[in-house]
């Protein structure tokens, strides 16, 4: 996913000399062909994200079409109010990069870590918010918030996870990654992000239609659907429970009007509590019971669980 954006903003530079990155002194390799072929479209900003948002949003005042790239514990959580009020009270066409997103950065420790990005950006107006689990999703997040009028967010995470579709795909609406060998239609996995693969593979183990969701906010209306149309539903996430995709479905369904029986919803994702101990991604999340062997226990257990017993 890392080589698709750096095509990505390549091809963006070559297309629209509009088109501006800034970089808050991170990324490094990312950005060796913008730098080679499009140097003057490029501007690594330094140690300064605060700074750089108001740079940002001056350069879409005047016509600029920039894309912002940092950590994500830095851009969007160092700088949410400058988001808020430079960005999305302006409704500036401003791309954000959060590169990194959950427990990516694991041996860096809690400052660099980052499982509240949607959930602090959430609630702000006029900001669309995008979870890609692969290459293809990404082209169709990129593609949908260059179009955009508006600023949008695009959350990245583990970026060498394996990936999900087989070809591009056409728009950010949920994508089926596991429904033409699905025989247990009582059950849907609902997964974004870098959960999206192992849950996909987990799904086809077990029979169970999945689906990713590469657009967060705005919740698509087929999400809701879906999981109407299915008894229980499980979000998998590396993101906190609250104010994330599962806080998103949660909400909409509990305002939905017609719902004829309401469906039922479990989480499985980040836990309420920072990693205390040094190690791989892989380590982090078994913190939080997300890692690999962990999910597969869990999605298999909420799998083959009865009714009564799903929590």
């Amino acid at each position: 996913m890392r080589d698709m954006l750096s095509q990505l903003l390549v091809e963006a530079a070559a297309a629209d000399d509009r088109f501006i990155v800034l970089s808050g002194d991170h990324g490094y390799a990312l950005f060796d062909g913008l730098r080679a072929g499009y140097g003057s479209q490029f501007v690594n900003v330094g140690v300064a994200e605060q700074n750089m948002i108001g740079v940002a949003a001056g350069l879409a005042k005047v016509g600029f079409r920039p894309c912002v790239y940092g950590l994500a514990a830095f851009v969007p959580i160092r700088v949410l109010e400058q988001i808020k009020l430079d960005l999305c009270h302006a409704k500036a066409p401003v791309i954000l990069l959060g590169d990194g997103a959950g427990l990516v950065y694991s041996t860096l420790g809690v400052s660099h870590q980052c499982g509240e990005d949607v959930a602090c950006l959430r609630p702000l107006p006029a900001i669309a918010i995008y979870s890609p689990c692969d290459k293809f999703e990404l082209q169709a997040c990129w593609a949908e918030a260059r179009r955009a009028d508006h600023p949008s967010y695009i959350r990245i995470g583990k970026a060498d996870r394996p990936t999900v579709h087989d070809a591009a795909i056409a728009d950010t609406e949920p994508q089926w990654t596991n429904r033409r060998d699905a025989h247990n239609h009582e059950r849907l996995i609902v997964a974004a992000g870098s959960m999206t693969s192992i849950s996909t593979a987990i799904a086809r183990t077990h029979g169970v239609p999945c689906l990713s969701v590469p657009r967060i906010k705005p919740l698509p209306p087929s999400l809701m659907a879906a999981v109407q149309s299915h008894r229980q539903t499980i979000v998998v996430e590396e993101h906190a429970r609250a104010g994330g995709l599962f806080s998103a479905l949660a909400e909409e369904l509990a305002s939905a009007e017609s719902l004829s029986g309401r469906p039922h919803l479990a989480h499985l994702g980040l836990s309420g509590q920072f990693t205390s101990t040094a190690g791989s991604h892989e380590h982090a999340l078994s913190e939080h019971g997300l890692d690999d062997a962990a999910v597969n226990r869990s999605l298999t257990a909420w799998i083959t669980a009865r009714p009564g017993q799903m929590s």
